[in-house]
């Protein structure tokens, strides 16, 4: 007989697993190596070296709605490097997508961002991390907020956020998804998005 704990802790093993599959299969589908901040090698199918970029920081969003499903949100900024011939330009790539119970990306759009480049999530400096919700909740927006930077990875679950910080927070998150999902044209996102 399981108790509630093992079951807790049970799905926290599952959630993490999904993560590391989610993170793996963007990885794959924008051709980079790993999310995590720093410089990177981007090798062939022989495995010989054929490029090299920086990654300033990355956060992805899993949006989850209640009886309407769940997606991802993301934002990976590049620093500028250059490596033999290769110019890397500053970039930030921005984007929304769905998955399988698997973690496989079902549908995915990007947007690159090389001119006037402006993360609003990475801009928000305040965070009410004990405050975020102390009501009760059972339905409506869970999030799950993973973080990559310089000697940081941080992992956050909310629910429903409704202190002014987080509220601030989740105004920009639904802000970009819309105009992901908008640009998109993809019918799978705007349902989940609007």
């Amino acid at each position: 007989m399981t108790n509630r704990t093992e079951n807790i802790r049970e799905y926290e093993l599952k959630k993490q697993e999904l993560h590391q599959k989610v993170i793996a299969n963007l990885c794959s589908e924008l051709n980079i190596p790993d999310l995590r901040a720093g410089n990177l090698t981007i090798r062939d199918e022989r495995n010989w070296r054929t490029n090299e970029i920086c990654i300033d920081y990355s956060w992805l969003v899993n949006i989850s709605q209640s009886f309407k499903g769940w997606c991802w949100l993301f934002s990976i900024k590049f620093n500028k490097t250059q490596f033999r011939e290769f110019q890397n330009p500053e970039k930030l790539i921005q984007g929304l997508f769905t998955i399988d119970n698997n973690g496989e990306i079902i549908e995915l759009y990007t947007e690159t961002i090389t001119d006037k480049i402006e993360d609003k999530i990475r801009d928000l400096k305040s965070y009410d991390m004990f405050d975020a919700n102390l009501g009760i909740t059972l339905d409506g927006v869970g999030y799950e907020y993973l973080i990559f930077a310089p000697n940081t990875e941080i992992k956050m679950t909310l629910n429903n956020p409704n202190s002014e910080s987080w509220k601030i927070w989740e105004n920009e998150i639904w802000t970009i998804s819309k105009k992901l999902a908008r640009n998109s044209g993809i019918d799978d996102l705007k349902e989940i998005i609007e």
